[in-house]
């Protein structure tokens, strides 16, 4: 518990010292940002949010961490200066909501050490789960479902982004890659999972824990 806790305040370190240190950008992003965001009250929230009260104010603000996780998952984490701010403030908003939430256990699968080592990478995973766990129904638990889904949206990014991710921290995604190719992801990662967790009822408890 004490390294879930150094882990998620590193990556929240992460993201606090990008965020601060692009504060001059912040009023120029709203202005070109506003035409695209569902609503001026959406942005300024991201743009604003210090934490979450509890979980109850965490399950009133579900939408917006989906339409946050949609954003990462939609958008190269580096492509220009604003777009990659908007970025770090989504990121921002999904680890404070998971952090809160009592509906979503995120499990850190072993095999994931060779690919989820960045940040950013780690931030798209965050986001696909949370967007799974929400949109599924998907709480209190780290599903096979869930881990199928948001592993396969990890490749998917990577492969959209390949260059941006290799520059970043070049994750070792070739098997799953060429498995997504081949149509045989899913049974991939069936198969992965039953292994790392076994079969049965689903994990209830994080697994492994990014160092």
């Amino acid at each position: 518990m004490e390294k879930l806790k150094l882990f998620i305040l590193i990556i929240f370190s992460f993201v606090t010292t990008s965020v601060m240190a692009a504060q001059q950008d912040v009023k120029a992003l709203t202005e070109e940002q506003i035409e695209k965001a569902t609503s001026q009250a959406y942005l300024q929230q991201i743009l604003s949010i210090d934490s979450f009260q509890n979980a109850e104010d965490c399950r009133n603000h579900r939408k917006d961490a989906v339409m946050c996780a949609n954003y990462i998952l939609d958008t190269p984490c580096e492509s220009n200066e604003k777009s990659d701010l908007m970025w770090i403030y989504c990121a921002r908003y999904v680890l404070l909501w998971d952090e809160k939430s009592d509906e979503i256990l995120i499990s850190y699968p072993k095999s994931s050490q060779n690919w989820m080592i960045c940040t950013e990478m780690l931030s798209v995973f965050l986001a696909a789960c949370t967007k799974t766990a929400i949109e599924d129904n998907i709480i209190h638990y780290y599903s096979k479902e869930m881990h199928i889904k948001a592993v396969t949206a990890c490749v998917q990014y990577y492969i959209k982004n390949k260059k941006i991710m290799d520059l970043l921290c070049r994750p070792n995604m070739k098997k799953m890659v060429k498995m997504h190719r081949r149509g045989k992801l899913n049974k991939y990662l069936s198969k992965q999972y039953d292994e790392e967790y076994g079969t049965g009822k689903p994990q209830t408890e994080n697994f492994f824990i990014p160092d």
